[in-house]
């Protein structure tokens, strides 16, 4: 049984875009049941759509790093192979499986290969770096490198190898996964509608053009699609709402 330590990089985006907020680098740390380190893995991702300035300054790396990077689908491939047959894999934060199952969806992947997955903050406080200090571990490389971060989450994993053991495995919700990346979308939507003293409906709403770039994008089958209606007809009639409608009628 291998312990693969895994921290993931993010090309960031603004809380009202409807493009997921693709990842760019994947590190990790392969542990063996004595929590050595007996391998690892770095590799740069380049996105499907449009590079975040901001995401490039704060990880610290080129545009021209990532344009020359392969694909998610051939990056992840590789990192499959990495881990190998049988691995737990454990994360500084429950955020990174769940990207790893939004990007596989965005690029059309099986995600059964994500398996075994552990949050290691249930065990320490504060984040990364506090954690570091915390325990008085002296931070490896550059804070927002993944392979970095990942070889830093595993200092702190071989104080605590009760963690591995644990089987609170990480379950992606679905739900959040098809609607996540649309709520500001929605929220904006109906804010505009109302400033023009208008209702907006579901039927409006999903023949926008922006909306159905989401749909697009996230590659949502009908029942999927049928989450994002539930999203927006709660958020409708919260907005909304019978003194609104009445106003409105």
């Amino acid at each position: 049984m291998n312990y693969i330590v895994i921290d993931l990089e993010f090309n960031g985006r603004k809380h009202y875009d409807i493009y997921p907020m693709e990842i760019i680098e994947i590190g990790a740390v392969k542990l063996n049941e004595q929590m050595e380190v007996i391998d690892t893995f770095q590799s740069y991702i380049n996105p499907n759509f449009y590079i975040n300035r901001f995401a490039l300054q704060f990880c610290g790396i080129s545009k021209e790093t990532l344009q020359q990077s392969k694909r998610f689908a051939e990056v992840v491939q590789a990192f499959k192979e990495f881990c190998g047959e049988e691995y737990t894999m454990l994360a500084w934060g429950g955020g990174d499986f769940f990207h790893l199952f939004l990007d596989c969806k965005v690029n059309q992947l099986s995600d059964a290969w994500l398996v075994n997955l552990l949050d290691v903050t249930q065990h320490f406080e504060g984040g990364l770096q506090q954690a570091l200090a915390n325990h008085h571990l002296e931070p490896i490389g550059q804070h927002h490198s993944a392979l970095d971060d990942a070889l830093n989450a595993a200092q702190l994993l071989r104080l605590k190898p009760e963690a591995v053991t644990s089987t609170d495995y990480f379950v992606p919700n679905q739900f959040k996964l098809c609607t996540g990346g649309i709520k500001k979308w929605i929220t904006l939507s109906l804010d505009s509608a109302l400033e023009k003293e208008q209702i907006l409906t579901w039927n409006q709403f999903v023949r926008d053009s922006k909306t159905r770039k989401y749909i697009e994008v996230m590659k949502l089958k009908p029942e999927e699609v049928e989450m994002v209606k539930e999203l927006f007809t709660k958020f409708s009639q919260a907005k909304y709402g019978r003194k609104v409608r009445k106003q409105l009628a």
